[in-house]
């Protein structure tokens, strides 16, 4: 199984390529879909991580294959690339290979304070820097991403990011709360270069709820005049 994938469905509105280095999450975020399609439990997912057999052998062989490709490769869709100390070593040594290959990479993740200490990197590369940022409120947070930091070092992250020159982007998916998440591009807007917007799924009480129409002209009345990309799910409420 290669290590640099193709992601399908919905997954490919975000990334060409994707790469996961480790198997598990310690965030544990409720809406999380992987533990579900690797048919393991929520608890496991957590607490059992570790890095794939092999994976820097095989990386390094596929990214002298791919020597050069400019298509992004994303970092990462089933766990988070800075989850740990450890966790956060395994990417800076990938994030090392995909320079010497002159390959394009693009980071996704909850942990700005970890994240950061690569900037140097990014910004040599011109690559870019993603977060997820869904919630304002510490207590949602705590709620829905219980392993998860706190939004503060996100925003905090985000803003040292752009603030160097690093192209940014967030990733406000799932869309659990509307207001929260507005507030969100109230308070960034001025430092994120492009926005991925998406609603929640596969929680029936909480997107009923949700004028999800409605959230759609607010979001785009909020980005006016910024770059940002409505996924697909949430595309379909338009008009």
């Amino acid at each position: 199984m290669s290590i640099i994938y193709q992601p399908s469905g919905k997954a490919l509105e975000y990334s060409p390529l994707a790469c996961n280095l480790v198997i598990g999450c310690s965030h544990g975020c409720k809406y999380c879909y992987c533990p579900s399609i690797m048919h393991t439990s929520q608890n496991d997912w957590r607490q059992k991580v570790y890095l794939r057999k092999n994976i820097f052998e095989q990386l390094q062989k596929e990214a002298e294959r791919m020597r050069g490709d400019k298509r992004e490769i994303l970092l990462s869709f089933m766990t988070d690339c800075y989850q740990s100390e450890q966790v956060a070593e395994y990417t800076r040594t990938a994030l090392r290979i995909f320079e010497e290959n002159n390959l394009n990479v693009q980071i996704l993740t909850k942990n700005g304070k970890l994240a950061s200490r690569d900037f140097p990197i990014l910004k040599k590369n011109g690559w870019k820097f993603g977060s997820t940022i869904i919630f304002r409120s510490e207590k949602l947070r705590e709620e829905w991403e219980p392993g998860a930091p706190p939004i503060e070092e996100r925003i905090s992250a985000v803003k040292e990011a752009h603030e160097i020159g690093i192209y940014t982007w967030v990733s406000m998916e799932p869309v659990v709360d509307p207001y929260e998440s507005l507030s969100i591009i109230d308070e960034l807007k001025d430092y994120v270069t492009f926005w991925k917007v998406g609603k929640i799924n596969h929680y029936p009480i909480v997107e009923k709820r949700i004028d999800w129409k409605k959230f759609l002209e607010n979001v785009e009345s909020a980005l006016a005049g910024k770059a940002f990309y409505i996924k697909k799910d949430l595309e379909k409420y338009r008009g």
